[in-house]
């Protein structure tokens, strides 16, 4: 596997290979913020380039712009609710929420230290758990990948909104959406009615229709648009919140979340920061912060973000099978300048993957820097009103589109994308399990029609496997929790409004008791208050010891009677 060598070091004091990662990492992070360029894009552009330098160099390119991508893209979910990548948008789910609450700042500064450790923890732990990751990863086939896929989709649907029924219901319409096009395995073709959908829909401009296009739409029906309050400036970081236990324990555990779901091709990038937010929220003490504006959810969704990377680059540097989209990139980079990898990759080349680990280390430290200079200006960019900005940042989506086939059809895409994604938001629907859905539906379609193809219909066989029953049961499990979650929130509630009512109708039998005891009282008061008046305007009756014994003595006094205490 290789140790550390002087050559590893080196690459710290090399000039050209400083430049490389910095030039990387501002390009990545240009591409990041602009929604519709990806860093595979980015990439692919760069290979010619990149030739022209030598192999530590031409990496170190690519590495700072993969990083420095993946960084950017959770800046636009912050602050424009539009992911700038297509792994950003579980980040969406507080970024956004605590935008609105002028806590931009805040929570772009917590982004930064997420992304950092978990790119340290992803390549760290990537890099000593190499050898027998890879044996796991061989033993994944078409069934587990499918299940994987599958799992990654529920997941989002279940987190993405109120209702995970509703959150199922997009992530299964952008699996819908995924099979128009031509059948990868026969040709058949499939919705195919014109010649731009035999050749497919692709997962970018579905991506800026319904975050960019659907979020311009909600702002303009708006009679008063919302704003995101707050002074702009430099990034601040919560460094209360990210020494808490509980805050340390989230980044470490996503952190080896994105690690292994890493090693599954293609569905672990995009699945990764789900389950990592999943778990985050099952394991704190207040769950229902989650979705509303939570760190610790910002925390888990980009520290797994972060850490695919290191993952991902365990099957492609020991079997030859790209973890993800730009480790693609990297492959085809490493065949160019002569490099095979593979199993015998450390035979061949000794030292080089300690050397590419150093790169990404070295990558993540210039990107925390590179994050915290420019970080004022994005912000402060980021934070122009919403009527102004949101239609550049489409715009600029709308190019992004038109670069993935140079077609008019892309920019249709975009526009019905968006229609639908306003409808299915005003009606409660979450977006972000759609483009989910658009964007595993092929692996999953492919994989379980291979599976299912490799096993010639034997159904038994193909559910038998060990890691397959593992996360088939894992599956069950979740829907059971999903689906006992929300029958217990729904008795609460009714119990809730049960005790409700029978609190107000108590208090409204306590009120028409007091009323009419009130007038009970009242009522005898004025008896009793009658009583004493006739009593005493009654004459008394006659005593012939007060009479006077004679007519004239009437007016004059008597004779003063002696009290029974005077000795007289």
């Amino acid at each position: 596997m290789g140790t550390l060598s002087e050559r590893d070091l080196g690459i710290v004091t090399s000039l050209v290979v400083m430049i490389a990662l910095v030039l990387g990492g501002v390009i990545g992070i240009a591409v990041g913020l602009m929604p519709g360029l990806t860093a595979v894009m980015a990439m692919s552009l760069l290979l010619g380039f990149m030739l022209n330098l030598p192999l530590e160099a031409g990496l170190g390119l690519l590495v700072g712009v993969y990083c420095g991508a993946i960084y950017s893209g959770s800046i636009t979910a912050i602050m424009l609710n539009i992911p700038g990548t297509p792994a950003a948008a579980a980040t969406t789910l507080d970024g956004f929420p605590l935008a609105k609450k002028g806590k931009a700042r805040e929570a772009v500064g917590t982004v930064t230290w997420a992304s950092f450790f978990g790119e340290w923890i992803g390549v760290i732990v990537g890099f000593f758990l190499l050898p027998f990751v890879a044996v796991i990863a061989l033993s994944l086939g078409d069934w587990e990948l499918f299940l994987v896929a599958i799992i990654g989709i529920l997941l989002a649907g279940s987190l993405a909104g109120n209702s995970p029924l509703r959150g199922w219901i997009a992530a299964f319409i952008g699996i819908a959406i995924s099979t128009v096009g031509t059948d990868p395995i026969f040709g058949t073709p499939r919705f195919g009615y014109t010649p731009e959908l035999m050749r497919g829909i692709d997962f970018v401009p579905v991506l800026i229709g319904l975050f960019g296009v659907a979020e311009i739409l909600v702002v303009l029906r708006s009679r008063q648009p919302y704003t995101l309050s707050g002074r702009p400036g430099r990034a601040i970081t919560r460094w209360d919140i990210l020494r808490k236990p509980a805050s340390v324990v989230n980044i470490v555990r996503s952190g080896l979340i994105g690690v292994f779901m890493g090693i599954v091709p293609g569905a672990g990038e995009s699945a990764s920061p789900w389950i990592a937010y999943d778990v985050a929220r099952r394991r704190s003490k207040t769950p229902r912060e989650f979705g509303r504006g939570s760190h610790q959810g910002l925390i888990a969704a980009e520290t797994a973000n972060q850490s695919t990377s290191g993952g991902a680059l365990i099957p492609t540097l020991t079997l030859g099978i790209p973890g993800s989209g730009p480790t693609a990139i990297l492959l085809a980079a490493l065949f160019m300048y002569g490099v095979r990898p593979g199993p015998n990759l450390i035979v061949e080349e000794p030292g080089f993957i300690s050397t590419t680990i150093a790169l990404f280390l070295v990558s993540a430290i210039i990107m925390r820097v590179l994050a915290y200079l420019a970080s004022t200006y994005f912000i402060r960019l980021l934070s122009i009103p919403r009527g102004i900005i949101l239609p550049i940042a489409v715009a600029l989506g709308f190019i992004g589109a038109w670069g993935v086939g140079f077609t008019v059809f892309d920019i249709q895409v975009v526009l019905i994308a968006g229609l639908v994604g306003y409808l299915l938001r005003s009606r409660g629907f979450p977006l972000a399990p759609l483009v989910l859905g658009v964007l595993i539906g092929p692996i999953a379609d492919q994989s379980l029609r291979r599976a299912i193809l490799t096993y010639e219909g034997d159904f038994a066989t193909m559910l038998a496997r060990p890691i397959g029953l593992v996360l088939i049961a894992f599956l069950l499990l979740m829907i059971a929790q999903n689906v006992w979650s929300k029958r217990r929130a729904r008795a609460k509630a009714h119990e809730t409004t049960t005790d409700s009512t029978a609190t107000d109708t108590r208090a409204d039998e306590d009120d028409a008791t007091g009323t009419d005891t009130t007038t009970s009282g009242t009522s005898s008061e004025a008896a009793a208050s009658a009583t004493d008046r006739t009593v005493t305007d009654a004459p008394r009756p006659s005593d012939p010891s007060d009479a006077p014994a004679h007519p004239a003595q009437r007016d004059e006094p008597g004779p003063e009677r002696p009290r029974p205490d005077d000795p007289s």
